[in-house]
């Protein structure tokens, strides 16, 4: 095999395997067990359910979550009580064909058997396989008061620059940082490949160039310098190769969609606010 067919196979397996990792599908966070920040007076809590329709994988997951927080709540439930509390709150269901959907509820609060909470659905994710639903839904419960004003999750799949100049730095860091571990790892690995092989390329192309000159044997040296002529071809297209897979890399950190998480505040930075004499003071702290 020449080295043009080679070349030719590790791009075809490079674009392969990027657009492998790419087409992975991302589930919301709080799916995934990472809850938004809490703030005072309220927690999150999720639930699932799981049936052939999306309404009935709804009202699973709503008793569910009923018979999550009578427990918390230290009363033990049964379906029929269960089936009282869903009765008396008002469920306002989003039944488009979504994959992602948010879906409100109004805040009501269940009194009985020592039962007092506030609750409020804020968000929805289904995923339809084999011909069923599988549903999340993301609650916030009230632990103070028997009304509060929800605080409805945001996401984001983008990261602005913060991914580009760690890839500049890196190759591969940019996809960590967006939590594409795949691609980073293909990324840093491809790069270290090609790195190498320009260093063993240009060992072996200044070996021949050495043994060259150590002799005076004019159909010897004219076989070193071919050598090192070939070796200097592998060389280039190595240097080509770890130079397009670095930019490849920059621009994939710019560009490429990262995995969602939360939107309204970075992992860094962090609003603070104060008050003085009834003045507010705003202010923005980052953790480096």
């Amino acid at each position: 095999m020449n080295m043009k067919r080679i070349i030719a196979f590790f791009f075809a397996g490079m674009c392969g395997l990027v657009m492998m990792f790419g087409q992975t599908a991302d589930r919301l966070p709080w799916v995934n067990g990472t809850f938004p920040e809490a703030q005072s007076g309220f927690e999150y809590r999720s639930s699932v359910g799981d049936a052939s329709t999306l309404d009935e994988a709804r009202k699973i997951a709503y008793s569910n979550f009923l018979v999550q927080i009578s427990t918390l709540a230290g009363v033990e439930t049964t379906s029929n009580v269960t089936q009282t509390m869903s009765n008396e709150t008002e469920v306002n269901n989003n039944t488009e064909n979504l994959k992602e959907s948010i879906n409100f509820q109004k805040t009501n609060v269940i009194k009985g058997k020592s039962i007092n909470v506030a609750f409020i659905k804020v968000d929805e994710y289904y995923e339809y396989k084999n011909n069923r639903y599988q549903l999340w839904e993301l609650y916030e419960i009230s632990t103070t008061s028997e009304s509060f004003k929800p605080y409805i999750p945001k996401y984001t799949d983008q990261y602005g620059m913060s991914a580009a100049w760690r890839s500049a730095i890196v190759p591969g860091w940019g996809q960590f940082h967006k939590r594409k571990t795949g691609k980073g790892i293909f990324f840093l690995a491809t790069e270290v490949a090609a790195v190498s092989s320009v260093i063993f390329f240009e060992t072996r192309r200044s070996d021949n160039m050495r043994k060259s000159k150590e002799t005076t044997h004019l159909d010897i040296i004219k076989e070193y310098r071919n050598r090192a002529d070939k070796w200097e071809l592998y060389r280039n297209v190595a240097i080509g190769a770890a130079a397009g897979v670095y930019a490849w890399n920059v621009l994939d950190a710019a560009l490429a969609k990262g995995k969602i998480r939360y939107a309204w505040i970075s992992d860094n930075l962090h609003l603070t606010t104060s008050n003085y004499n009834d003045v507010c003071f705003y202010g923005v702290g980052i953790n480096f």
